[in-house]
């Protein structure tokens, strides 16, 4: 070693000593614990503020958001559950096979619309924990035309849906049927979800997790080519009862 180093220093290479490779080694690992990056200041950035706190309806910017993402806004006159059921049964119309999974009607806001969709020849399917465990299962789970949930709030700024999954409100509902429906009120619509998370910071926790869904699924490949519901619905309907 002291040979390899007196061969480096005639050479003109500059030799590194245990002590300075063991500092830089302390450099580096502080560094990392800090993940600060150069010339930034680990200060907290300062809170959010609403941009306009003046209330007014909300509606028109995520309906307008959300069409321009390629779903669907419809607003009935009433929200009973035959009339919702009669509209989601026309949304489904070409489906070769009614069959839903869903949301318990606890965490919908309309009561009554699975008996309802029962009677329109809907079979009815709810995720249980343990689905996933289960080939067969999952297998009986795919055929379901069409997903039906509810939504924790929408969002004006970029027509977003903002979910929180848990028991009796399975992820699978808005993400394997190629249709998902969500259901919410007028009054849920928010802002932005900085706006959202400002009334209700508990939702970031309450959950298995939080999901914002913008409109159905898109990806393109290389060449910029649009391909829908590869990675999700392919259609995205909401529906704004009062």
């Amino acid at each position: 070693m002291e040979e390899a180093e007196g061969r480096g220093a005639e050479e003109g290479h500059a030799v590194v000593t245990p002590d300075e490779r063991q500092q830089m080694r302390d450099v580096l690992r502080a560094a990392l614990r800090q993940a600060v990056l150069p010339g930034a200041t680990p200060d907290p950035p300062g809170g959010y503020r609403r941009r306009d706190p003046a209330a007014h309806d909300l509606a028109p910017g995520f309906i307008a958001e959300l069409t321009a993402v390629g779903g669907t806004v419809h607003q009935p006159a009433a929200s009973d559950a035959p009339t919702i059921a009669g509209l989601i049964a026309g949304i489904a119309a070409e489906a070769a096979v009614k069959r839903a999974l869903m949301w318990d009607d606890d965490w919908l806001p309309v009561s009554g619309l699975a008996a309802a969709l029962e009677a329109s020849e809907f079979a009815i399917d709810r995720q249980q924990t343990d689905d996933l465990a289960s080939d067969a299962r999952r297998a009986e789970l795919a055929t379901a035309t069409i997903g039906i949930t509810g939504a924790e709030a929408a969002l004006s700024d970029t027509g977003s849906l903002v979910l929180v999954s848990g028991p009796g409100r399975g992820r699978l509902a808005s993400l394997l049927p190629p249709v998902h429906i969500a259901i919410i009120e007028r009054a849920k619509i928010q802002r932005s979800l900085p706006d959202l998370l400002l009334d209700r910071p508990e939702l970031a926790t309450s959950g298995s997790n939080l999901v914002c869904i913008t409109g159905p699924s898109r990806t393109a490949d290389i060449e910029h080519t649009l391909s829908r519901g590869v990675h999700g619905p392919k259609e995205v309907h909401v529906i704004l009862v009062p």
